[in-house]
């Protein structure tokens, strides 16, 4: 299918203090990124919507991305991307697949896999989310230009309400947005937007599908770094961790080692310089009456992120520090395939690299408390762990524990640390998770997966919509 695609460049932005599409990206800028993504797609034609001032030539660096016209908006005029998108549909006849200079967290793979691959060449194509349609990343198609000249002419700018006509007349189809869609519409809008991402890193790859041609593209991968946990100033273990909620995981690490137990036996909480490649990447935890054991503690001078704390094979010595779940809560079936959707929802990072685990926390009633991303699923439970700690949440005894990777014996230790009744995760359980839970009185839900789910300990806590029939 033949189709242009237009690059809406804007102009300066008042908050950025510049012009939005020269601000630096993961190391380039922002127009040079989104062209990219642009040219990624296939369009026959590549366009760029912008003013004369920002420089934008027909040569240059902007043909070496696929740039084939320049269409100039007007000076002296504030036409918005309507008057962008009006210009480049008249300068082509062809569909335009629209994309605004600052929405770089969108890719190629979503525009040709949501967008494109629903567009029936007639009618234009918009996502609809909570807060309205998405008109910056969208298709507008030749029929629509009469009635958008018009209302430029006219004066009327708003997107969200000519679209909602094109909509009522047949001229544009709407896809509703999923949860995993919005990350990728997130715009930049100030400062702090455009720093650095601390949760995901831009790597290049070559992406290679059966039958097609390798090609070359940017992807999103989930950052990786070593985090040196102190206490008193003494090394105790390096976690290898996603950035980030670095005070969380030290917290959460040392309640679920039973070093502390309650918020205020955490005196401080300190970020250390360090240099070279440790800058930023050490905590020192200042603990007040806790006794620390150190023989025990520090045993584990490196903890890899895909296993964990390894090496605790006695059921027993934990339940020395952290006594069985003495209460007795209830939820649904219902509630639990629910919060797989929540999750993913809230998973920002995820939605971009496909390279973090998440733990969450719900209440009983189904409303999410706390989210932490990791590249190990340990870490983000220590990070949820400590989050409740240094906001005197604990226990969650009337919670439930949302995993998304499978259960391991050390999972469910740090879930008993916090007092959590009912733990539910995506994928399996261990051997010794299933032995932990029934021993220590917590429900254990694994698989849990729309339309199924395993409970392995202590059913009585899931309410079923009717009795199991007998096979």
């Amino acid at each position: 299918m033949n189709f242009a695609a237009a690059l809406l460049a804007g102009g300066r932005s008042t908050r950025m203090g510049q012009d939005k599409a020269w601000l630096l990206w993961q190391g380039e800028p922002l127009a040079k990124r989104q062209l990219r993504v642009l040219a990624e797609t296939g369009a026959e034609w590549l366009m760029v919507s912008c003013r004369e001032e920002q420089e934008f030539t027909e040569s240059g660096e902007w043909l070496m991305h696929g740039a084939d016209l320049i269409v100039f908006d007007p000076l002296n005029t504030d036409e918005g991307p309507l008057g962008g998108i009006v210009r480049c549909l008249q300068t082509i006849d062809l569909p335009l697949l629209v994309l605004a200079v600052d929405m770089p967290h969108m890719t190629s793979a979503f525009l040709r896999d949501r967008l494109l691959a629903h567009f029936d060449g007639d009618q234009g194509l918009v996502f609809r989310g909570a807060h309205g349609f998405e008109p910056l990343a969208a298709i507008y198609t030749p029929a629509m230009l009469l009635s958008l000249e018009a209302a430029l002419q006219s004066g009327r700018l708003g997107l969200q309400s000519l679209i909602a006509e094109a909509v009522q007349l047949g001229l544009m189809k709407v896809i509703d947005m999923q949860p995993a869609d919005e990350p990728f519409f997130r715009n930049v809008n100030t400062p702090a937007d455009i720093a650095e991402d601390k949760f995901a890193a831009a790597v290049q790859m070559i992406r290679v599908q059966r039958g097609g041609v390798p090609e070359s593209c940017d992807d999103l991968v989930a950052r990786e770094e070593p985090l040196e946990i102190r206490v008193q100033g003494r090394n105790v273990a390096v976690v290898m961790r996603t950035p980030g909620h670095d005070r969380e995981l030290a917290a959460g690490f040392l309640l679920s080692e039973g070093v502390v137990r309650r918020t205020d036996q955490i005196l401080d909480i300190i970020k250390c310089p360090g240099t070279g490649r440790s800058r930023g990447n050490i905590v020192d935890v200042l603990v007040g009456d806790a006794e620390v054991n150190w023989e025990s503690l520090t045993r584990h001078v490196f903890s890899a992120s895909s296993c964990g704390l390894c090496g605790k094979t006695s059921i027993d010595s934990v339940f020395q520090r952290f006594p069985p779940v003495t209460v007795e809560v209830t939820t649904t079936s219902e509630l639990l395939w629910s919060l797989a959707d929540k999750v993913r929802a809230a998973q920002a990072t995820f939605t971009k690299t496909g390279g973090l685990h998440a733990c969450a926390i719900f209440d009983l009633e189904g409303n999410l408390v706390a989210l932490r991303e990791d590249v190990g699923r340990h870490n983000a439970l220590d990070k949820i762990l400590g989050y409740a700690l240094l906001h005197d949440l604990l226990p969650f005894d009337q919670h439930i524990l949302f995993l998304s990777g499978r259960v391991s014996f050390e999972m469910m230790q740090k879930a008993l640390a916090a007092g959590v009744p009912i733990i539910a995760a995506i994928s399996a359980p261990s051997s010794l998770a299933v032995q932990f839970a029934a021993e220590s009185n917590q429900t254990l839900v694994g698989f849990l997966r729309d339309p199924k789910l395993n409970i392995y300990t202590h059913d009585r806590r899931i309410i079923q919509p009717q009795a199991i029939s007998p096979q």
